[in-house]
């Protein structure tokens, strides 16, 4: 029969690899979030860049017209300037023309740098569009994968929770309401081997009399982190 210390170290491992499928199993849910949060975040992004294009398409249209009107005015003007009745008249034609053609060079200016702006933020959305496309199939995989590892990891769990239930018939009764606690508290952590006379969860050393009362079989719960002791397994 195996003695006190494998049998609870038996135990112990069988929570340590219980808590190691539970915390597989709530791994997948927080990363099929975490990649539906960045993907709504990059759908938020897109919809900026579109309101922006729209915008900018908005600019361009406005300054188009503005430097129709002002071709149209400088038409005007070079009618003006052809019947000029006096030199003084046509001074103020020509240099309203030049203050125009002026105006009319700045605005041409800002519509290349305008055209330039919305060309780069094209190219911007079909990335972004692409990116969000093939953020949405790798979520799409992933939560799939997951689907199907998790049929596996429940079953592994569910023959854990079997197995420890069978190994806990080694607590005895008087200490088991404590025990059972304790595993509601720390779960896997609730046990801790004490070898070298040191709880190996708080790292304090027992007492002379705790060590040989664990050594001589007697199950003890630490008075520092409250974890059930078991003695060391002896090789």
């Amino acid at each position: 029969m195996a003695s006190v210390g494998a049998q609870f170290r038996h135990l112990h491992s069988l929570h340590l690899r219980l808590k190691e499928i539970q915390d597989q199993l709530a791994k997948g849910p927080r990363q099929i979030k975490l990649r539906q949060n960045r993907i709504t975040e990059a759908e938020q992004q897109l919809g900026l860049k579109e309101a922006e294009l729209k915008e900018s398409r908005v600019t361009v249209d406005r300054k188009n017209l503005d430097l129709r009107a002002k071709e149209a005015h400088l038409v005007e003007l070079q009618g003006k300037l052809n019947t000029a009745s006096s030199n003084r008249e046509y001074d103020i034609i020509r240099g309203q023309i030049q203050a125009d053609q002026a105006a009319k060079a700045v605005l041409e200016d800002e519509i290349l740098e305008w055209l330039d702006r919305l060309e780069g933020l094209q190219k911007e959305l079909v990335l972004s569009k692409k990116q969000i496309e093939d953020q949405q199939q790798e979520s799409r995989q992933f939560a799939a994968d997951f689907e199907s590892k998790a049929v596996e990891l429940k079953q592994r769990e569910a023959a854990l929770k079997n197995s420890i239930q069978e190994a806990e018939t080694v607590v005895p009764k008087e200490i088991q309401p404590q025990y059972q606690r304790v595993v509601e508290a720390y779960g896997s952590e609730a046990l801790a081997s004490a070898d070298n006379g040191v709880c190996n969860q708080c790292f304090v050393a027992l007492t002379p009399q705790n060590r040989v009362a664990l050594n001589g079989g007697k199950l003890l719960f630490c008075h520092i982190c409250g974890r059930l002791l078991y003695p060391p397994v002896q090789d």
